[in-house]
């Protein structure tokens, strides 16, 4: 019977680690070398001081780096993208090489659309991750 193999998804769905969750604010915790005591700092907020001391003894333990942050976010989103990319790559060549029931060969056919949109997206977020350096 023709067909009878292209039945079942050859790789498996994206896993829910990879879903995008929004956060308000990027929290980050520190620990002070001097009393050894870790706390919950807000990197993104209203307030105009950069500066991060310890709240108990306050010591000064840097400035917040809105840029770093950016450029760490950009890197997670892409590494994800990149996943979802090869995954819907290796679909569209199993799909459009094997002889599929009419509705896989679809989809095998007609993923190529997302990848392209995937590339453009990393492209253009390889950019922003630059002019953020």
């Amino acid at each position: 019977m023709a067909g009878g193999k292209c039945y079942t998804r050859l790789t498996s769905p994206s896993n829910l680690e990879f879903r995008a969750t929004i956060v308000p604010m990027l929290p980050e915790v520190f620990e002070c070398p001097a009393c050894e005591r870790q706390f919950v700092f807000e990197l993104v907020d209203s307030s105009e001081d950069r500066s991060i001391h310890c709240p108990q003894c306050k010591r000064y333990l840097g400035e917040k780096d809105v840029s770093f942050i950016l450029v760490s976010e950009i890197e997670e989103l892409t590494e994800r993208l990149r996943f979802e990319r090869d995954r819907l790559e290796k679909d569209e060549a199993v799909y459009g090489m094997t002889d599929c029931d009419a509705e896989l060969r679809t989809y095998g056919s007609e993923v190529h659309k997302v990848v392209a949109i995937l590339r453009k997206t990393l492209a253009e977020l390889e950019a922003l991750k630059i002019s953020y350096r």
